[in-house]
């Protein structure tokens, strides 16, 4: 009998070895504090999503949420830090899809996509052009036209590489020139704004309270089709444009983390995106709340990593 038990003993921990423990890793996980680093700094879509997920996953999980704001090359910073942080589960990313295919096709990055693990997507931007509700056009058609006439360049509020891209490749076209205002964040294009420092930002959703307060007014979609939430925007597609940018919310995590722990996260976003408030949330943000899993991330990152390379050649 004792030799039975010793064998069973010996067999199964071979087959835990073999397997690097993982199914054990899984079933504990987590048992202490998640911390998700932002990568963006407070008050923006990026940070408000995170932050009202946070309270329901720690709910379904088990385990403290702690939500950490590191912002600066437009998620890259946070992007580094997690990077380098143990692929256990306990450290991740959010930040914009951009963060791995659009930063280091147009900047030099100490990271890569191969550094992460993606374990969901939740958030689709509704992004938009926005100006100070006493900018003197009110379309894309007249902010060409004003800038054309007066011979000025468009002052835009710049926090990240995605709408930079995007107003040069306008600027090429149209035969404009865009002077770019360095700003913290999408809270901070709003403020620029508002404050009439600049005439346009970009903003992902939250410039839909303070278009629909009349303080600021949206310009044109950035995204290729027309927006679910504001459809009465024109849209790339609309103006002519081949390409359009839509971002999004991605979680990840160091590569090499255990595929059960992502999967575990993964299924957990998946409760928090479908819960009412989240979609309610986002519906106030102009931010489209979805759950997208690993694969399908990878496959989001993919395609716009191929629509980046065009619209960046285009502009050379």
């Amino acid at each position: 009998m004792s030799f039975t038990i010793d064998r069973r003993t010996l067999i199964a921990a071979a087959a835990m070895t073999a397997a690097g423990c993982m199914p054990a890793v899984a079933q504990d996980y987590p048992s202490e504090p998640i911390t998700i680093v932002v990568g963006y700094a407070a008050g923006g879509g990026t940070d408000a999503s995170i932050r009202a997920m946070a309270a329901p996953l720690a709910e379904i999980l088990g385990e403290r949420v702690l939500v950490q704001n590191v912002g600066g090359a437009g998620g890259g910073v946070a992007a580094v830090r997690v990077s380098a942080a143990e692929p256990d589960g306990y450290t991740l990313l959010a930040t914009t899809s951009s963060t791995f295919s659009l930063e280091p096709l147009v900047q030099q990055t100490v990271y890569s996509d191969s550094d992460f693990t993606h374990i969901a997507t939740v958030v689709q931007f509704q992004g938009a052009v926005f100006a100070p509700a006493s900018a003197p056009f009110d379309n894309y058609e007249e902010m060409i036209a004003h800038l054309k006439e007066t011979g000025r360049p468009l002052k835009h509020a710049n926090y990240f590489q995605l709408d930079k891209l995007l107003m040069d490749y306008i600027a090429k076209k149209e035969g404009i020139q865009v002077d770019f205002v360095p700003v913290n964040g999408g809270n901070g294009a709003v403020q620029a704004v508002l404050s009439g420092s600049v005439d346009t930002a970009y903003s992902g959703g939250s410039w839909s309270p303070h278009t629909q307060s009349g303080e600021a007014k949206p310009i044109f979609a950035t995204s290729y089709e027309r927006l679910v939430f504001a459809p009465e925007l024109q849209s790339m597609k609309d103006l002519g444009y081949d390409i359009g940018t839509t971002s999004y919310i991605t979680i990840s995590a160091p590569a090499g983390t255990p595929e059960e722990v992502v999967n575990k996260l993964s299924d957990a976003l998946k409760q928090v995106t479908a819960d009412e408030a989240m979609t309610e949330m986002g519906q106030k943000r102009f931010m489209e709340v979805q759950h997208w899993g690993p694969q399908e991330t990878v496959e989001i990152i993919n395609f716009e990593i191929e629509s980046f390379k065009e619209m960046f050649e285009a502009t050379r």
